[in-house]
């Protein structure tokens, strides 16, 4: 398969703090790419400056071979690219079903009956289609994780941004959320997943990125890149679920 995203040599920041030096990566179509890094490594804005809520002061984007360096973000997101927030904000006062219609009609232009048939597919892809009739508010926090992948695949997205969907959960709760990645992959989602609890890396993911300094200072197989000298000493005396 080609590739679904290309970074070439992207500058960007905010105002005159430039966070993103000369950033270049490419994620194949199909495929589950890993992103660690220490804090201030980068990483948020890379997602920023993908989603257009940044611009790049130099270098180009690429997405499904098409430049939208310069791409409104609401144009990327009819386009094709769907990402969830570390910190989970559903409408509380509506149901599961009605937070996952809600981004299915807006995300995708579709009608409310066609949105309708999506959302229950979506449901049931992530495990919450029992519980579509409580209010999101109600939720406990892995159900409120599952929901915000839910919203986010609701727009039916070509690329799937997944920003610490792991965070806060217990062992036993990341665990469930690695398979639920697996089986988003197994459907045949792209996906791009920031996490800083590294382990969730093994056997989730493809391809893995390590970043520092707004830079990719290592890809490759995700053992291997874990293991190398350089992400050990990055990550030396770091606690790997901060």
């Amino acid at each position: 398969m080609g590739n679904i995203l290309e970074f070439r040599h992207i500058d960007a920041g905010y105002g005159r703090i430039q966070i993103l030096n000369d950033l270049s990566f490419s994620v194949e179509e199909g495929q589950v790419f890993g992103v660690i890094g220490p804090n201030g490594s980068g990483k948020s804005t890379m997602f920023n400056a993908l989603l257009g809520t940044i611009r790049p002061t130099s270098g180009a984007i690429y997405f499904d071979n098409i430049d939208i360096t310069r791409t409104p973000p609401h144009v990327r997101c009819r386009m094709g690219l769907g990402r969830t927030f570390q910190i989970p904000k559903p409408f509380e006062n509506m149901s599961v079903y009605e937070n996952v219609l809600v981004a299915a009609v807006h995300g995708t232009g579709q009608s409310e009956k066609k949105a309708g048939h999506a959302a229950i597919d979506v449901l049931k892809l992530t495990g919450l289609y029992e519980k579509r009739e409580m209010l999101s508010g109600e939720l406990p926090l892995l159900d409120r994780k599952r929901l915000e992948v839910a919203r986010a695949i609701g727009t039916s997205p070509k690329l799937l941004l997944l920003d610490e969907v792991a965070a806060g959960l217990t062992d036993a709760e990341v665990k469930d959320m690695m398979r639920l990645v697996k089986d988003l992959k197994n459907t045949g989602y792209s996906i791009i997943w920031i996490e800083h609890i590294i382990q969730t890396m093994l056997g989730s993911t493809d391809q893995l990125m390590c970043m520092a300094e707004g830079q990719c200072v290592i890809t490759g197989d995700p053992e291997e890149v874990i293991n190398s000298k350089i992400v050990q000493t990055l990550y030396l005396g770091v606690d790997d679920s901060e």
